[in-house]
């Protein structure tokens, strides 16, 4: 062999060599970027779990946990039966149903819903990630572990932690079957969506949204003639299989959702939120302060004008996910009772907005193509600083309030209430909540039957008020709270109270009156 060949053969071996070395380093590099995302990933939600198990029985138990637990402890049947006559469809109260085998506590009733909750927060790392980059999803995932208002319906056994988490799975897996044209993804599309109605009405919102999406997809721009998307085009069967699919699982349900939304908007609003303040109200709601966060709405706002400008594909899947059921939301608030609990499945898309704004201002600050190359490394470090600067003002802007939650009662002490009129009442003395669906959380916790006490219904007329005093021989003890008037609105039940009784005790917002002597 020449010496020419031979420096050549070499060459060439020294070449696949330094190729090698790179590759096994790249692989290296790689593996431990993915560990310390895991690693990263597993401490939120370790924070998010702790935030969401932390004094989980601790509270008493209110008037719509009670309703769960009266609900859930009757059979299957029993449970999809009285959920006909109920607002909300059955599946949370099943789940619910198999805990409370276990025994009566307010920790048992509230561990589907901390459950739900801290499982909620990989999946919305992993669907940032999938939107954008690992790092909007480690944000909004670290936002949402510290989300004041996530973490109040962690620890409530209602349904409202599971729809979250069933919206960032039916989204995820809707998104991944379309990007990775896996006919598994679009199961698991399906089976997300389903539960999702079935845990509460207002998920249905979920689904327009995905098939507007999807139709927005189907078309494409090239110049001035608008065309079928290649990419999308070949998927358009596997979709309506999907979409007929999910119809047809929810038939079940939507002659009970019409029939409950005609009930709903029948009569007279005499509870929610005002639709005047319907936006602040909202705003205030997800992240659980007194008037909406300013530190929020800048990054918000921020976040729209960076998708919108950068990622129109996730520009259009973030905004209709938030915007559209805000819109429907709006005009219902006007015709019926509405609470802003109904929308938290759009706390992911809020957060995901407001981790592309911080990520989006950090790059625009540190632009790394105004550099020269050799100090573009220099500059991608200033910007993950200052992301996690922004980032540390979002953990210390939460922190009061977190630190503040847990000592401060959020719920009506109904274990109190039983306990006290139990010291004070005797044989054959009536107690007569008001409105008489408190008697729910009122009967959670107090047993009449030991006491030898009447728990007596009442209308909220004179008439029927003085009747009930006249027809026990002892004492009638009234329980009373501001649920009253959304019951009575035209105040008889209050003007009688006021004239009739005295005040015996308060206990978190529960009055406990008897009548004047």
């Amino acid at each position: 062999m020449s010496v020419q060949k031979q420096l050549s053969s070499d060459k060439v071996s020294a070449m696949d060599l330094n190729s090698k070395v790179k590759g096994k380093i790249s692989r290296y590099i790689s593996i431990i970027r993915s560990v310390r995302e895991i690693q990263l990933i597993l401490a939120i939600t370790f924070i998010g779990a702790f935030l969401r198990i932390y004094q989980l029985g601790t509270e008493s138990v209110w008037l719509d946990e009670a309703t769960t637990y009266f609900l859930s402890s009757d059979t299957l049947f029993g449970i999809y039966e009285a959920t006909k006559n109920d607002v909300h469809p059955p599946l949370y109260y099943f789940v619910v149903h198999f805990f409370l085998f276990a025994g009566k506590s307010e920790a048992l009733l509230r561990f589907p819903s901390m459950v739900f909750g801290i499982v909620a927060i990989p999946l919305l790392y992993m669907l940032g990630t999938r939107l954008f980059t690992v790092k909007e999803g480690l944000i909004s995932s670290f936002l949402l572990s510290i989300s004041l208002s996530h973490i109040y319906y962690s620890q409530e056994a209602r349904m409202y932690s599971m729809m979250v988490f069933l919206t960032l799975g039916s989204i995820f897996f809707f998104y991944a079957a379309i990007e990775d044209k896996r006919n598994s993804f679009w199961f698991l599309f399906i089976v997300f969506t389903v539960l999702n109605i079935y845990t509460h009405y207002f998920g249905f919102f979920i689904f327009p949204v995905e098939i507007l999406f999807f139709t927005i997809l189907l078309f494409s721009h090239k110049g001035r003639k608008l065309r079928f998307s290649s990419e999308v085009l070949p998927q358009i069967k596997v979709f309506f299989i999907s979409v007929a699919s999910i119809i047809v699982l929810i038939i079940p349900r939507i002659q009970v959702f019409f029939e409950q939304a005609a009930s709903r908007v029948g009569g007279d609003v005499t509870w929610g939120i005002d639709q005047t303040y319907f936006i602040a109200s909202l705003l205030s709601h997800l992240t659980l302060s007194p008037s909406p966060s300013l530190l929020y709405l800048t990054f918000f706002v921020l976040g729209i004008i960076a998708v919108i400008l950068s990622n129109r594909r996730q520009a259009v899947l973030l905004c209709s996910w938030f915007v559209l059921p805000v819109i429907v939301s709006y005009y219902l608030s006007d015709i019926m009772p509405f609470h802003p609990r109904y929308l938290l499945f759009i706390l992911p898309a809020y957060l995901l907005i407001i981790s592309r704004g911080l990520t989006a201002t950090s790059s625009f600050i540190f632009s790394v193509n105004t550099v020269p190359k050799s100090n573009r490394k220099f500059s991608e470090k200033k910007q993950q600083v200052l992301t996690i600067a922004f980032v540390s003002i979002f953990f210390l802007s939460a922190l009061s309030p977190i630190v503040n939650y847990y000592p401060s009662p959020q719920k009506e002490d109904w274990r109190n209430v039983a306990s006290y009129i139990t010291t004070i009442t005797r044989q054959g003395d009536a107690i007569v909540p008001l409105p008489g669906y408190i008697s729910k959380p009122l009967s959670f916790y107090y047993d009449n039957s030991t006491d030898g006490t009447y728990l007596q219904g009442s209308g909220y007329s004179q008439q029927e008020l003085d009747n009930i005093v006249h027809e026990h021989k002892n004492t009638t003890f009234f329980v009373l709270t501001g649920d009253i008037n959304a019951a009575n609105p035209n105040g008889t039940a209050l003007n009688w109270l006021g004239e009739n009784t005295d005040v015996v005790n308060i206990i978190t917002n529960v009055y406990i009156l008897t009548p004047k002597v």
